[in-house]
């Protein structure tokens, strides 16, 4: 299973704010580079979850970049993700689509949520929220993770395994109850 966010294909913009993790010298080589990363890791019987602002392409573009990706493709929804959410043809492409999802993997609860959330479900009891959207610019000593393209330590643009996230869990507390 993997996890990865703000994979941002077709997004012109992109490099000016991420140019230490954001490889490729123009937007459609970072787009090859980020399907190559991918498809490196996540074979075709594998599990993802891309958890928000996946693409600023337009319908076709965007299509043609979820036909060329290995696996069974989960997205929770961002907030650039206008086109998908307006285009059920693209939905459907994905295995599901929705804001906010919980999966268990290895006894561990995951909170699957484009933002980094203060107070998940479980946090008292060592769930893990896995989020986007800060683009590695938020960190927490808790149980909370920016899988996002740009929150990766080799800077390789690659989706994150489930093990990597449960090694990197192991290091973090768990929050406590408030009395």
């Amino acid at each position: 299973m993997f996890f990865t966010s703000d994979n941002h294909f077709f997004h012109t913009r992109i490099k000016e704010f991420c140019p230490k993790t954001r490889l490729g010298d123009t937007v459609q080589e970072m787009n090859e580079l980020m399907i190559k990363a991918y498809n490196d890791r996540v074979g075709y019987s594998d599990v993802a979850y891309f958890l928000g602002d996946f693409s600023f392409g337009q319908a076709e573009e965007t299509k043609d970049i979820l036909s060329r990706l290995n696996g069974e493709k989960h997205l929770i929804l961002g907030n650039h993700d206008k086109v998908i959410r307006g285009d059920m043809s693209i939905q459907r492409m994905f295995a599901s689509v929705q804001e906010y999802k919980e999966v268990v993997v290895s006894k561990t609860r995951f909170c699957l949520f484009h933002y980094p959330i203060a107070e998940h479900n479980q946090c008292h009891r060592g769930s893990v929220n896995l989020h986007g959207h800060t683009h590695g610019n938020y960190q927490s000593e808790y149980k909370v993770l920016d899988v996002g393209i740009d929150n990766r330590p080799q800077a390789d643009m690659a989706p994150w395994h489930v093990d990597e996230i449960l090694q990197v869990m192991s290091t973090r507390k768990t929050k406590t109850h408030h009395k």
